[in-house]
């Protein structure tokens, strides 16, 4: 009679642990479509922009460090943004807390924008003029068809 018990109690927590086991595989695998998901985008938009600038070799070994480090500072801000809008609702907050959290939004944008001058200088070291311009035009281009595609996704 113990050993049914005991049977019992180790075939109990042997199930426990293959559902937990699989709980934990499906999130790893959902974990890593959704990086394999983010790195073919940022392999698209990396293709967009060295398709659109004619980089030479040179311009590219000193371009994609300093855009890589700007694209990362510019994701900081607009996940700051987002986090503010999100999360500091103004349904039941008194007009001073909301106006608090507009400005907080007005000067994350200020933030970004002067992001944007600095990264300017430093690209205008590496890249022309016309190749900064057509940077701008390749970003909005590939956000456009990004936004194409989840709207079809969807």
């Amino acid at each position: 009679m113990n050993l049914q018990i005991e049977f019992k109690r180790y075939r109990n927590t042997f199930a426990l642990l293959l559902l937990f086991i699989g709980a934990v595989s499906t999130t790893a695998h959902a974990q890593r479509r959704s990086e394999e998901e983010i790195k073919k985008i940022q392999d698209a938009k990396v293709a967009i922009i060295t398709n659109r600038l004619n980089l030479t070799p040179e311009q590219s070994t000193g371009f994609w460090p300093m855009y890589n480090e700007y694209a990362q500072k510019r994701r900081e801000i607009h996940r700051a943004q987002r986090k503010i809008i999100n999360d500091k609702k103004a349904e039941g907050q008194n007009d001073e807390a909301v106006l608090s959290n507009l400005k907080e939004v007005q000067e994350l944008r200020q933030k970004e924008l002067d992001l944007e001058k600095e990264y300017q200088n430093k690209f205008l070291k590496v890249i022309t003029a016309s190749q900064v311009i057509e940077l701008y035009k390749a970003e909005r281009t590939f956000n456009d068809m990004l936004i194409q595609r989840l709207k079809q996704k969807n």
